[in-house]
C-alpha cells in the first residue's frame, strides 16, 4: 500500500523571495503584498529617494503552437510563476490583465496558437538604505495581513495574443509564416517589417482572435495586426505597467518582527503541480462541456429542441456551482497549508471528497445527454434526406388522453396527406430494425406520391409515452369541409356534444364566433360555471345528463357532505394530469392561472362556435398585488381579441357586500373598452335556488356601484340578468365518483338542472337578438388601453437600446462585417425569468451576453425553489447571434436612435404613474436598472469585459437621460394627454426589432391560449 503524502510539518519555513506576475497593477516599490492569497495590501510611505531605476528597453516576442491533447495550462504557456498560478485557478475573481487568460473559453488544439510579446522598458527596485524606513512602518506592519513586500517591480507591455486559425494545414502554415514575421520584427527593433502583398489578407482569416494584456488598450483591439501596430507605435511612450514584482518576505525588512503572518510556508512543487493538474482538470471539463453546449446553441439543434438546451444550460449553472464550492474548499486548505497551520493527506482531501464525485456524476451525465444532442442532430439530418419533417412533439402541448387527435390537427397539410411517424430515442434503441422499416418505407412512398408529406414526430422530451412506434395518418385538407382544433379531456372524446339544432334560433348561425368573457370573484365558481353551461347546452333534460358521461372542459375539485353522519369526500373529475392551468392546492387563491378560451359548437353541421373565456379570479387571498397581475392577464387577454358579443359578470345573490377590487375590476375593464362596450355587460348568479333563482341581496349593491359611476346606460335588469343553480351539475359528477342521492335530493337536483337549461338558452337568444357585437381596434381609444399598450413594449424599447448600442460599441472598435443581431421566438408554455438565478453567460467575438434561462411556470416555477416575487413573467424568448455583416445605420443616428427610445420610456412611465395611477409604476427604469446590473455581474464573472464596460457607460448615460426627462415634467408639472401618447407608440412601433418582438409576443399568446374545443366525435 502506498504511503499517505502529508504537507505541512509546522516547521518554520525559510525566508526567500518570490516572483509574481503583476495581475494587479496597483502595486509599487514598498507596496504589501499577501501572500497567502496572492493579492495587494496597503502601500507603506515610500519616496523616490528610497528606490532605484534602470531602463532596459528589452523585448521578446515567440510564437507557441498549441496541441489537441494540452498537457501544458494556458498559464504555463505564458509563464506565470508556480505558485502564483495554483491562486489564479483558486481565485473566483479578479483575474485581469494577463491572468484573465484562464477565462479563455475555447478548446486548444494543434491550430490555435500563442503569440506571446513581453517588452521591459524599465526596472526599479528599492535603495539598499532603508534603516530609517523600519521604525516608519512597524505599526503599520502589525495591523496588516501582509507576508511580503513588494521590492522589485519590471515595467513594460506584456501581451498574449491567443489566435485560432482555420482548420486548413496549407493556410494555416502560411498564417504562422506571417506570424512569424511579426514575431522578428518585435524581437529586434532595428528590423522594418516586411510582409508580403496578401499577408495581412491570409491573417484576416484567423477564424478568432483574443487578447490579454496588462495594457487595457491592447485587450480592446481585435487583429492581431492591430497589436502588432499598436506595440510597434506605442511600445516608447508613456503607457507602461507593471509585469512582474519581486517580493521579499516581511522579516527581510523587519528581522524581529515575529506576527503569525511574517511566515510564509512554500507549498512543496511536487504536490502544487498536482493541485494545479487538478484544478485544470476541473476547469477544462466545464469549458469542454460549455463549448459544446453552445454549438449545439448555435445550430440545427437549437430550431428543434430549444427546450432542451435551456434545461442543459441550466444544469451546466448548476454543475458550475458545484465547481465553484470545490475551489472554495480547495482555496482554503491551501490558505492553511500557506500558513503552516494544517497537515493534509492530499488524496483523501482532492480526489475522494464528497462534492468531487458529486462534480464528476454530474459532467458525465450533462456530457452524455450532449453526445445524445450530437447523436439527434445525426438522425435529423438523416430525416432531411429522406424528406422527413423533424418535429418535437414536446413542444405541442400534448396530453397522454388526446396526443393522436391533437397531433393529426396540428400536422394537418393543405391539400396534402400526411403520415406521421410517431418514436421515441428508448424506442428506436428497442425496435431499431422496425424504425428503419418504417422510415424506409415512407421514404418510398413520399418519392412516389408527390402528394404525401412525411412527418417525424419526436416524443422523446414529451410526457406523452409511447407504447410502441406507431404511424398516424390525416388526409388532405378539403375546404369545403370545416376543420377544427380539439383538444379534450378522456372524457370529452367519448361523447357527441354538440346541442340539437332544433333548440337554437336557425339566425344564429354566422361565420363569427360567439367570444363571452366571464368575470368574477375568486370562488364564484366561473369555471365550474363554465363545466354546467356546456352540459346544460348538450343535456336538454335530467334523464339525458344522468344516462350520459359528463362534460367536463376544466378538471373540478371539491367537498360534498354526504351519508347521516355529514361526512367530507373530495370529489375529483377531469383531466388533472395534464392540466396546466389550474391550482386546486390553495385555497382562496384563484383556481385558473391564466385566461383561457373554451369552445364549442351549437349545433351538429354549423361552423359557429360558442367561445366562453374563463378568467383569474379577483379578491385573490394573496393580496392586491395578485390582483393587479391577474387584471394586467384578462386586459391583455382582451386587447388581442377582435371582438366580444358579451361581458358576464359572475357573482352569488345575498351578497353582505361587493369586493373592493369588483369595482376597481370594473372601472378598469370600462375604461379599457368605452362606452360601446357597456349594452354588453350581463349578470349571472350561481347557487341561486337559495334564492329562487334570483340575484337577493346582491342586486341592490349592483345598483348602488353602477350608480355611483355617473353612468346611465350601463343595464341591470331582468333582460341581462340570468340566474342558474351549479349544483345540478355538480350532482352528475358526484355520481361519477359513486355518490349516492335520496329521492328528494334528485327531485331539488332536477328541478334545478330545468330552470339553468331554460336559462341558458335564454342567455344565448338574449346575446344573438338583443346584443351589438363589440369590436376592438388597435388605436388606444383609452389610458387604460394606452396603459396595456405600453406594458407590451417596455421590454422591446430597452433590448432594442441594448442591441443598438451593442452595435454602435462594436462599430467604434473598427471590427469589420461583425454585429450583434437579436431574434425574439415564441414560448409554447408560460415562462418567467428568475432575478436571483444566474444567467448563462454567451460570448460573442469579445462581448458578453447574459441569458436568462427561461423558468417553465405553471402553478409554481419548475426550475427554482425562489419565491414568485423574484419572477418576471416573459411572453417571448430573445436570442442573439453574431453575424458577419455589419449594421447599416450611421453611429451617429443609432446615438439619436436609443435617445429617443429613453426619452419616450421616460414619457411612458410619467404617463403610468401620473395619468393612469398604475400601481406598477415605473416600468421602463426598473428594467433599465436591472440591464445595468445584469452587465456589471457580467463584467465582475467575465474577462475580457472592456465592451461590455463600454455598454455600461453607455447604459448608464441613459440612465441620467432618464432621470433629467423626469425632472423636466415633474418641476414643470406637465401632463401628457393620449394622442402624444398614441404618437410615442406609433413612432415605437417603427422600430424594426420592437414590432418583431410585439408580433411574436401574439404568437406567444396564440398559442398558449388555444382554445379548448370540445369535441364533435
Amino acid at each position: 500500500m502506498a504511503q499517505k503524502q502529508t504537507i505541512g510539518d509546522n516547521k518554520k519555513p525559510t525566508l526567500v523571495s518570490i516572483n509574481r506576475t503583476a495581475i494587479d497593477p496597483n502595486g509599487c516599490i514598498g507596496s504589501l503584498y499577501n501572500g497567502y492569497r496572492d493579492v495587494l495590501c496597503e502601500k507603506l510611505p515610500w519616496s523616490n529617494e528610497d528606490k532605484l531605476t534602470k531602463v532596459l528597453k528589452k523585448p521578446q516576442c515567440i510564437m507557441k503552437k498549441g496541441k489537441k491533447d494540452q498537457n501544458e495550462s494556458l498559464l504555463q504557456i505564458i509563464n506565470v510563476p508556480e505558485g502564483l498560478r495554483l491562486s489564479v485557478l483558486l481565485r473566483p475573481t479578479g483575474n485581469n490583465g494577463i491572468a484573465a487568460i484562464i477565462n479563455y473559453p475555447y478548446p486548444i488544439n494543434e491550430y490555435t496558437r500563442f503569440l506571446l510579446y513581453s517588452y521591459v522598458y524599465e526596472e526599479e527596485q528599492v535603495s539598499e538604505k532603508l534603516s530609517k524606513k523600519q521604525k516608519m512602518v512597524k505599526s503599520v506592519i502589525s495591523l496588516a495581513s501582509a507576508t511580503h513586500i513588494i521590492t522589485c517591480i519590471s515595467y513594460g507591455i506584456d501581451v498574449v495574443v491567443v489566435l485560432q486559425l482555420p482548420f486548413d494545414k496549407a493556410l494555416a502554415t502560411a498564417i504562422d509564416d506571417a506570424l512569424q514575421r511579426i514575431c522578428i520584427h518585435l524581437n529586434d527593433e532595428q528590423n522594418v517589417l516586411i510582409l508580403k502583398s496578401d499577408d495581412e489578407h491570409i491573417l484576416e482569416q484567423i477564424t478568432n482572435t483574443m487578447v490579454y494584456s496588462n495594457i487595457p488598450s491592447l485587450m480592446e483591439l481585435s487583429t492581431v495586426y492591430d497589436v502588432y501596430l499598436y506595440i510597434d507605435e506605442n511600445k516608447n511612450e508613456n503607457i507602461h505597467r507593471p509585469i512582474m514584482y519581486t517580493l521579499q518576505p516581511i522579516k527581510w525588512l523587519f528581522p524581529d518582527y515575529n506576527e503569525p503572518n511574517a511566515y510564509f510556508n512554500l507549498i512543496p512543487p511536487e504536490f502544487d503541480r498536482e493541485v494545479e493538474q487538478y484544478l485544470i482538470y476541473l476547469s477544462n471539463v466545464l469549458k469542454n462541456i460549455k463549448y459544446s453546449l453552445d454549438f449545439s446553441d448555435n445550430g440545427l439543434m437549437y430550431k428543434y429542441l430549444e427546450d432542451q438546451i435551456y434545461k442543459k444550460q441550466c444544469q451546466w449553472l448548476i454543475l458550475s456551482k458545484m465547481h465553484d464550492h470545490i475551489i472554495a474548499r480547495l482555496r482554503r486548505l491551501i490558505i492553511d497549508l500557506r500558513k503552516n497551520r494544517t497537515t493534509v493527506s492530499k488524496r483523501d482531501q482532492l480526489f475522494y471528497h464528497v462534492d468531487h464525485v458529486n462534480f464528476e456524476k454530474s459532467a458525465q451525465i450533462l456530457q452524455e445527454n450532449l453526445n445524445d444532442f450530437k447523436n439527434k442532430e445525426k438522425l435529423i439530418v438523416g430525416l432531411r434526406d429522406q424528406h422527413f419533417e423533424y418535429c418535437n412533439a414536446a413542444q405541442l402541448n400534448l396530453t397522454k388522453y388526446n396526443y393522436e387527435k391533437t397531433l393529426k390537427c396540428k400536422l394537418k397539410m393543405k391539400d396534402r396527406n400526411n403520415k406521421i411517424l410517431c418514436t421515441t430515442d428508448t424506442l428506436n434503441k428497442k425496435n431499431g430494425s422496425k424504425l428503419n422499416l418504417l422510415r424506409n418505407q415512407l421514404a418510398k412512398e413520399c418519392e412516389i406520391n408527390q402528394n404525401l408529406y412525411i412527418t417525424y414526430a419526436d416524443f422523446s422530451y414529451s410526457i406523452v409515452e409511447l407504447e410502441d412506434i406507431e404511424i398516424l395518418t390525416t388526409s388532405q385538407t378539403n375546404n369545403n369541409k370545416k376543420s377544427h382544433l380539439q383538444k379534450s379531456s378522456s372524457t370529452e372524446t367519448k361523447n357527441k356534444t354538440s346541442t340539437s339544432q332544433q333548440s337554437l334560433p336557425s339566425s344564429l348561425i354566422t361565420n363569427d364566433n360567439i367570444n363571452i368573457l366571464l368575470l368574477g370573484e375568486t370562488g364564484v365558481g366561473k369555471s365550474t360555471f363554465i363545466n354546467a353551461f356546456v352540459n346544460y347546452l348538450k343535456f336538454k333534460t335530467f334523464e339525458q345528463a344522468q344516462s350520459n358521461t359528463p362534460i367536463v372542459l376544466i378538471p373540478v375539485s371539491f367537498l360534498m357532505t354526504v351519508g347521516d353522519d355529514f361526512q367530507e369526500r373530495l370529489i375529483k373529475f377531469g383531466d388533472f394530469d395534464s392540466s396546466n392551468n389550474e391550482d386546486f392546492d390553495h385555497p382562496g387563491e384563484s383556481v385558473t392561472q391564466h385566461c383561457r378560451m373554451y369552445e364549442f359548437h351549437l349545433s351538429d353541421n354549423d361552423e359557429k362556435k360558442l367561445c366562453i373565456i374563463d378568467t383569474p379570479g379577483f379578491g385573490d387571498t394573496r393580496g392586491l398585488d395578485q390582483d393587479d397581475l391577474n387584471m394586467q392577464d384578462i386586459l391583455e387577454y382582451i386587447n388581442e381579441l377582435t371582438h366580444l358579443n358579451a361581458i358576464c359578470f359572475l357573482l352569488k345573490p345575498n351578497a353582505s357586500k361587493l369586493h373592493t377590487f369588483f369595482r376597481m375590476c370594473f372601472i378598469q375593464l370600462l375604461d379599457l373598452l368605452g362606452p360601446n362596450a357597456y349594452q354588453n355587460i350581463i349578470f349571472c348568479f350561481t347557487n341561486a335556488r337559495s334564492t329562487f333563482y334570483g340575484p337577493g341581496d346582491t342586486a341592490p349593491l349592483i345598483k348602488t356601484m353602477l350608480k355611483s359611476f355617473s353612468i346611465n346606460n350601463i343595464p341591470f335588469k331582468k333582460d341581462n340578468t340570468f340566474c342558474f343553480d351549479n349544483e345540478s351539475f355538480r350532482y352528475l359528477v358526484a355520481l361519477q365518483n359513486g355518490i349516492e342521492f335520496n329521492n328528494d335530493e334528485k327531485h331539488d337536483y332536477k328541478e334545478s338542472w330545468s330552470i339553468s337549461v331554460k336559462e341558458s338558452y335564454r342567455l344565448i337568444d338574449y346575446i344573438h337578438g338583443n346584443l351589438i357585437t363589440y369590436r376592438s381596434n388597435n388605436e388606444c381609444k383609452s389610458n387604460k388601453h394606452a396603459q396595456v399598450e405600453i406594458s407590451h413594449m417596455i421590454r422591446p424599447m430597452l433590448t432594442t437600446m441594448q442591441n443598438i448600442l451593442q452595435n454602435l460599441i462594436l462599430s467604434k472598435t473598427n471590427i469589420k462585417n461583425k454585429s450583434i443581431t437579436m431574434f425574439p421566438k415564441a414560448i409554447h408554455r408560460p415562462a418567467s425569468i428568475c432575478l436571483s438565478c444566474k444567467p448563462y453567460p454567451l460570448q460573442f467575438g469579445n462581448f458578453w451576453i447574459a441569458r436568462n434561462i427561461p423558468h417553465e411556470f405553471l402553478k409554481t416555477c419548475l426550475v427554482c425553489s425562489c419565491t414568485i416575487e423574484q419572477h418576471i413573467a416573459i411572453h417571448y424568448v430573445l436570442n442573439s447571434e453574431y453575424s458577419n455583416k455589419s449594421v447599416s445605420n450611421h453611429p451617429e443616428e443609432m446615438i439619436n436612435m436609443v435617445n429617443q427610445l429613453c426619452t419616450i420610456g421616460a414619457e411612458f412611465d410619467y404617463f403610468l404613474v401620473h395619468i393612469t395611477h398604475s400601481s406598477k409604476n415605473d416600468l421602463f427604469l426598473p428594467g433599465l436598472l436591472r440591464m445595468i446590473d445584469e452587465e456589471n455581474k457580467l463584467c465582475q464573472s467575465q474577462k475580457p469585459n472592456h465592451l461590455n464596460s463600454q455598454l455600461i457607460k453607455e447604459l448608464t448615460r441613459l440612465k441620467c437621460q432618464y432621470e433629467n426627462r423626469i425632472e423636466e415634467f415633474k418641476s414643470n408639472q406637465q401632463l401628457i394627454d393620449l394622442l402624444i401618447i398614441n404618437e410615442h407608440i406609433t413612432t415605437i412601433r417603427k422600430y424594426p426589432l420592437i414590432q418583431m418582438q410585439l408580433d411574436i409576443m401574439k404568437q406567444t399568446q396564440k398559442m398558449m391560449t388555444e382554445p379548448y374545443e370540445v369535441s364533435q366525435d
